[in-house]
């Protein structure tokens, strides 16, 4: 999702299918231990504190009586950070339709035939599939491999999600032929979109694709882009909002059937973490527990009512810092957080998704990647318990390549996992696909 100098990220896929396996485990992001307590945090912003506000006051972004409400924050610490945690509802829940994503250039990466990969998922019954064209693989090979896995899921009935644009599921996130660029490349940590000649390329990759899959019966959902509105990749590169209603109004225009859009945005981890992957950078409203501008916002702003908002929720990330490997937990008041833009969403007439939980390592480095620290079966258990307590009724498990692998390694626990939480939620729906 989001890289950082001296960062990794959580996924794999480079744009190669002789990718290295360190591709896949990815390097982490930064990221402080916040459940014991705004303690870390607060001793954080504390060191933080001069370069801050040296670098806000520079730029010209931050008056004076904003750097004095910024130093009180750094004095009390985030108050949001020692709120409880919610108390689960005791209604009856009703099944969750549990789905998953699936990348050919992660299966590859790990020594997996994608097809007989994806043909397994297939026995696994998954209620949805999330696939993604990716515009680079597509303008050196061609549509193949997505057209086989396309045919193959309206073959068998699989219903799928199909992610299109130049930001693509997995590391190293856009996967943009260096061709398309037709100006400088985009400074890092900028709007990739600013080259005029890169959004007209983007633009006729998206309508070629649209054009192509969108009489597949077993499409049920359009998403646009991948988290575009969080920074991300190696560029830390993120994606207007005016293009990405751009895209979804030629998608519309294309799809006769009418399918709903999936805009998804990386969800809450803890406050820094947070503030790192917000485009804009420092968010003092949020830094001190308000709402401030967020992707989940942005994402919201661009859909229409029955459209779906895509939340992608992690709460073990490992990162290397100074020679060293770390682990950081989410903040504890992560499932608050995710259960307020499901509460947005809904007012707005708009569904929400899980597209993202994490069923996968994320991990510092691959010499824990088979013994990992980040995530472990029972955790996987535990966040969709608690995804499910939040309300959400679709939730679309990550890591469906690394539970394959694992079980072709003789470990089998990951997948049965998998397979146990399929059966417990068996009796939910299966989605209506359009005609």
């Amino acid at each position: 999702m989001h890289s950082y100098p001296g960062f990794g990220s959580r996924r794999s896929g480079k744009n190669s299918r002789r990718g290295s396996l360190d591709a896949v485990a990815g390097r982490a992001h930064a990221g402080r231990h916040t459940k014991d307590g705004a303690t870390g945090a607060h001793l954080w912003l504390r060191m933080q504190m001069p370069t801050l506000l040296t670098t806000l006051r520079r730029s010209g972004r931050l008056p004076s009586i904003v750097v004095g409400l910024l130093v009180l924050a750094g004095l009390v610490g985030p108050l949001h950070l020692l709120m409880p945690a919610r108390a689960k509802a005791h209604a009856v829940l009703p099944p969750v339709a549990v789905g998953t994503s699936f990348s050919p250039l992660r299966a590859a990466n790990l020594g997996l035939d994608y097809q007989s990969a994806f043909k397994q998922l297939e026995t696994m019954h998954f209620r949805v599939i999330r696939l993604s064209a990716y515009w680079n693989e597509v303008d050196a090979f061609g549509y193949g491999d997505l057209d086989w896995l396309t045919a193959e899921a309206e073959r068998s009935g699989q219903p799928i999600v199909l992610s299109v644009g130049m930001k693509g599921v997995g590391w190293p996130e856009f996967y943009i032929p260096p061709a398309a660029f037709t100006g400088p490349t985009p400074a890092a940590g900028h709007d990739v979109t600013q080259d005029p000649g890169l959004r007209d390329a983007a633009m006729l990759f998206v309508e070629n694709t649209v054009a192509r899959y969108r009489h597949n019966r077993a499409l049920y959902a359009w998403q646009i882009e991948n988290e575009p509105f969080n920074r991300a990749g190696p560029s830390h590169w993120w994606i207007s909002p005016s293009f990405v209603s751009d895209e979804i109004e030629a998608t519309r225009s294309l799809d006769d059937r009418h399918r709903p859009v999936i805009v998804n945005a990386f969800g809450h981890f803890n406050l820094f973490f947070d503030q790192a992957s917000n485009r804009d950078g420092l968010d003092l409203r949020s830094l001190l527990g308000f709402e401030g501008d967020s992707a989940e916002k942005e994402s919201l702003s661009v859909l229409n009512q029955g459209d779906i908002l895509g939340l992608d929720v992690y709460t073990g990330i490992g990162y290397q810092l100074m020679g060293g490997n770390h682990l950081s937990r989410a903040g504890s008041d992560w499932p608050e957080q995710i259960a307020h833009w499901r509460t947005v969403a809904r007012a707005q007439g708009k569904q929400v998704w899980i597209t993202e939980a994490q069923a996968e390592p994320w991990e510092a480095s691959m010499t824990t990647y088979a013994n990992p620290k980040s995530v472990s079966p029972a955790a996987i258990r535990t966040m969709f318990g608690a995804l499910k307590d939040g309300g959400y009724n679709t939730i679309l498990l990550w890591g469906s390549e690394y539970w394959l692998w694992r079980s072709a390694s003789g470990d089998t626990q990951w997948i049965d996992t998998v397979q146990s939480i399929l059966h417990s939620e068996a009796r939910a729906p299966s989605l209506t696909l359009v005609t």
